[in-house]
């Protein structure tokens, strides 16, 4: 039920016109990430293609939870409509709700002047208080303190101030900022940003307790990552069950070992758990049974988790897309492309191909080149070259160029075809894995290894 449709407007700051896209009527039920944006005060917002500054279209807007039978109709105050011309405006909105599930409350929707306004009503449906969004907004003052201190002595005098303030909440509050900054087109400044909150994560007492509690936490993943490898490359459903009972009784080592080997634990793993259960004695019943629940809890988190994190993939490839320099975004950015980025990426382009909008999937398309192209700038002078190699289409021809450079680049190179295994035997391209291994030992004699 999403009403979206392009919009021309004019650069308040510098006067450039630029199309982006506008909604008037969205459900949240089917976008989710339309509230997330609404709540953000980024909803029909998008930066200026010529100066990057962020313009706002003010149109009237329909928001609709089923979930929660909250029905608000926004008439911004900016167009200084009568009462029967709003009326008129939502009625035409309305037309676009479900005809068949029509509910009462869709018969009076709530009113809202001014996007603050309907944030509130959202708000408050989903049970935040007044009195949270104070704190919140304290929070987001007190990391703005944090942004604008002027010395590393300032800095550490205002942590020391307000040591008890800088909880999980203020820090999550300090990840917003930066990550609105970065949305905004300004990575440089968002880089910024984010030194600054590592320094405070190493002044502030919860910081500190929480830099303490990775490093444990590092130590655990590390025993269980050992424990693993004693099984060898072809681990066992068996093994798996076997080490997962020996962590019955050690909640952090079992959350480290579903976290490393989620795919383990499917529908099979748990009905072997489960005859394990009913043919244990008696006294270990118990003890199974809880274990059984606390995997369906980690393996759920989990998944949540995954979603979350691909629902952020999308987010920032639309920031690249609406972005005028995306090369910016991207290098600023190098971390968070992974395997799940690119992925995405090759699908929206697949579908932008698909539906023949060729705008989006040439510009779709640019995004993966410069991806592509600052990843291998990035990448050590060992892994260019077997990357280089890899796209060679005879083995003559990978001969000739390992004959020529391998000696220049020494035993490191032998060091990153272990590294390119290691990575690809985790994805399971065994394919790729023997082409690898093949011109490691072409490699290897060449070097006399």
């Amino acid at each position: 039920m999403q009403t979206q449709q392009p919009s021309a407007i004019r650069c308040s700051s510098c006067g450039t016109p630029y199309q982006i896209p506008v909604y008037s009527v969205l459900d949240v039920s089917k976008t989710p990430q339309l509230k997330n944006l609404l709540l953000a005060g980024r909803l029909n917002t998008a930066p200026c293609p010529n100066c990057g500054t962020m313009n706002t279209v003010i149109v009237p807007l329909l928001y609709h939870d089923p979930a929660k039978e909250l029905l608000i109709a926004m008439i911004p105050m900016e167009l200084n409509l009568n009462k029967d011309d709003q009326e008129r405006l939502i009625g035409n909105m309305m037309k676009s709700l479900p005809k068949d599930n029509f509910k009462g409350y869709m018969f009076n929707p709530r009113r809202a002047i001014t996007t603050q306004g309907i944030v509130n009503q959202i708000l408050e449906a989903d049970g935040i208080t007044q009195e949270m969004m104070n704190e919140q907004r304290a929070r987001i003052n007190l990391v703005q303190q944090c942004l604008e201190a002027t010395s590393e002595e300032a800095l550490q005098k205002l942590v020391s101030e307000n040591d008890a303030q800088m909880d999980d909440r203020f820090f999550q509050a300090f990840s917003l900022v930066i990550q609105r900054t970065l949305e905004d087109g300004q990575p440089q400044i968002a880089q910024q940003m984010l030194a600054i909150q590592t320094r405070v994560v190493e002044l502030s007492s919860y910081g500190k307790a929480l830099i303490a509690k990775q490093a444990q936490q590092e130590k655990i993943i590390e025993e269980v990552a050992t424990q693993l490898e004693t099984f060898g490359d072809k681990i066992s459903r068996e093994n798996v069950l076997m080490l997962t009972i020996s962590y019955a009784d050690q909640d952090e080592h079992l959350q480290a070992l579903v976290g490393m080997i989620r795919p383990a634990f499917d529908y099979d793993f748990f009905q072997m758990l489960t005859a394990q259960i009913d043919k244990a004695p008696a006294q270990n019943r118990e003890k199974l049974e809880k274990l059984r629940d606390r995997l369906n809890q980690l393996t759920a988190a989990i998944d949540q988790q995954n979603q979350r994190a691909l629902q952020g993939v999308v987010s920032f490839l639309q920031t690249l897309v609406n972005h005028p320099q995306p090369e910016e975004v991207i290098a600023a950015n190098i971390d968070a492309i992974d395997d799940t980025f690119m992925a995405v990426l090759n699908a929206n382009i697949q579908q932008a191909e698909q539906t023949q909008n060729k705008p989006l999937a040439d510009r779709l398309k640019y995004i993966y080149h410069v991806v592509v192209e600052i990843l291998r700038a990035n990448m050590s002078p060992e892994l260019r070259f077997i990357n280089t190699i890899l796209g060679v289409q005879t083995d003559a021809e990978a001969q000739q160029l390992i004959q020529e450079h391998a000696p220049q680049l020494g035993g490191g190179l032998i060091e990153a075809f272990h590294a390119v295994e290691q990575m690809l035997s985790e994805q399971g391209n065994a394919a790729l894995i023997q082409r690898v291994q093949t011109l490691r030992t072409m490699t290897e004699k060449v070097l006399n290894i």
